[in-house]
């Protein structure tokens, strides 16, 4: 259970800064972590504040810091500590945001980019003119991968839980859309492959439709989702509910540590694609921090078309 209140302010370590939060992300990883917390199969942070991802202003810093000073506009995650209205976080998992950079798109950006270009490319191995699947393809993760697929040549197939939303998901370049209320998602896809299936299913949900859409992939194919999809066994998998040929399946997550120095690169790279807007990370909305519960509740009911922040 979410509960708002009061929490002593961090004390950043030598490698990090202290920021003054303006804008709090919640990324699909504080959903995971959620219910975790609430199924007890992980603990609550010691410091009792949840969340991953901030921005704001740098007020302090540590003595081994070097590529910050008090003043500098950032974005910045750790593993907990963000839904707060001061967040301690490493120098090396904080970005700077230049002047005149969306403060609610930066906001957005560090985790997502990360996860979304690390499970299809650096772990994934997506190839231009292979087929992606994007389940919930409405979600924060949904929209960036979908862009990211389509600028690397991929065949991008969105599926959503309703139709509604796919004028604003055709603009961004996805090449089909399906959505669950209305279509059979198997059927169409087999047809549009001309039977062959998908390359790649991006499965951006707790995996309740795994059994349907790991039927979709290829032989050597991949599928990733944001439960753990390895530990879900279908009762019969393919087309005619043959046994299961072999595919990788791993979870959706960066491809390592954000303070990683690869990672902390990459997620450079992709911001600089956001500021010139060849990447949008939409903003569906924003909450205040007091209303955090709400916010969560609002995005596990599904209703955004990307990120839903919230501000201090």
């Amino acid at each position: 259970m979410l509960t708002f209140g009061e929490a002593p302010e961090p004390e950043p370590g030598a490698d990090m800064v202290l920021i003054r939060v303006d804008l709090v992300s919640i990324e699909a990883i504080d959903l995971v972590k959620l219910a975790l917390y609430r199924t007890g199969m992980a603990e609550v942070p010691p410091c009792g504040v949840v969340g991953c991802q901030a921005s704001g202003t740098v007020v302090a810093v540590g003595s081994e810091v070097t590529q910050f000073r008090p003043g500098d506009r950032v974005v910045a995650y750790n593993g907990c500590g963000s839904h707060a209205e001061f967040f301690a976080a490493p120098e090396a998992s904080t970005w700077l945001l230049p002047e005149g950079f969306d403060s609610r798109v930066g906001t957005a950006a560090p985790y997502t980019l990360a996860a979304a270009y690390g499970t299809l490319f650096t772990r994934g191995n997506l190839r231009a003119g292979e087929t992606v699947l994007i389940n919930h393809a409405t979600s924060s993760l949904g929209i960036v991968a979908a862009q990211l697929a389509r600028q690397a040549g991929a065949i991008v197939i969105g599926v959503t839980r309703d139709s509604s939303r796919h004028p604003r998901l055709s603009r961004l370049g996805l090449h089909h859309l399906y959505a669950h209320n209305k279509d059979d998602v198997l059927a169409g896809c087999l047809q549009l492959t001309e039977g062959r299936g998908v390359d790649f299913v991006l499965d951006i949900s707790a995996g309740e439709r795994f059994s349907e859409l790991v039927r979709l992939v290829i032989p050597g194919g991949r599928y990733a989702s944001i439960s753990v999809a390895g530990a879900i066994v279908p009762p019969a998998y393919g087309r005619e509910g043959a046994d299961a040929p072999a595919i990788s399946r791993f979870t959706i997550a960066p491809a390592g540590p954000m303070r990683d120095r690869q990672i902390h690169a990459e997620v450079a790279r992709l911001l600089d694609q956001v500021g010139h807007g060849t990447i949008q990370l939409p903003i569906e909305h924003e909450f205040a921090l007091c209303e955090a519960a709400e916010a969560y509740d609002f995005i596990l009911r599904g209703l955004p078309f990307g990120h839903v922040v919230m501000r201090p």
